[in-house]
């Protein structure tokens, strides 16, 4: 919680020390767990702001939009789990792939883990079938991504799958992601051609219906 708090202080709260343009405190905003939520068209408005004072003013828009201290607090929950169990050597488990996604489309378990030898030799782990989610746990995956014994011969490959009923209606059927955790380099990574446009045509779905749901009536 504390650390969050204070990337989110820093967002409200850098000074605007640049003549001209977003500074170094405001320019990564877009990947953090809030800014997660930019749809398309917000991250172009983002793109053409011109100084901090106009940066701060569209994150306090940006967050009130979507519902205020309440949006805060379950991205703020959220992101917590996430470098609880999703942590890669120096990098928090909320900035990573994995963690992204989990704030983004909800927890999930892999359906399946392989270990890979760095020089190719292929190792798999016990895996469960596809919709199956008693496979590994967040403790496995956390175990799994820091094993000093993988950190410099191995990765591991996650193999997650959301049924559709855990994603946006507009996008109508199952996603299964394959991602990469590499310890030594303190980084995990999509797999396969066409993964990432697919996993961001999902997220602008869900930034979507995030603004759309705060902005409905109370029933």
């Amino acid at each position: 919680m504390k650390r969050f708090a204070a990337v989110v202080m820093i967002a409200f709260c850098a000074s605007a020390a640049f003549a001209a343009g977003v500074s170094r405190s405001y320019k990564d905003w877009p990947n953090t767990p809030i800014g997660y939520y930019l749809t398309n068209a917000e991250r172009k408005q983002w793109d053409a702001l011109q100084s901090d004072a106009e940066a701060e003013q569209f994150i306090k828009d940006f967050i009130a939009r979507r519902g205020g201290e309440t949006f805060t607090r379950e991205v703020s929950q959220n992101a917590e789990k996430a470098d609880k169990y999703l942590t890669i050597g120096k990098t928090p488990g909320s900035e990573t792939v994995r963690g992204k996604m989990m704030i983004l489309l909800g927890p999930t378990v892999p359906t399946a883990a392989t270990k890979k030898k760095k020089s190719g030799e292929v190792h798999l782990a016990p895996a469960t079938s596809i919709g199956d989610l008693s496979g590994p746990t967040m403790q496995d995956m956390q175990a799994a991504s820091n094993d000093p014994g993988n950190s410099t011969l191995f990765i591991t490959e996650y193999t997650y799958t959301y049924p559709a009923s855990a994603l946006p209606a507009a996008y109508g059927k199952p996603l299964t992601v394959k991602i990469e955790v590499e310890p030594d380099k303190n980084r995990d990574r999509l797999v396969g051609i066409g993964a990432e446009k697919e996993l961001d045509k999902v997220y602008e779905m869900v930034a979507q219906a995030k603004l759309a749901a705060a902005k409905a009536p109370a029933p």
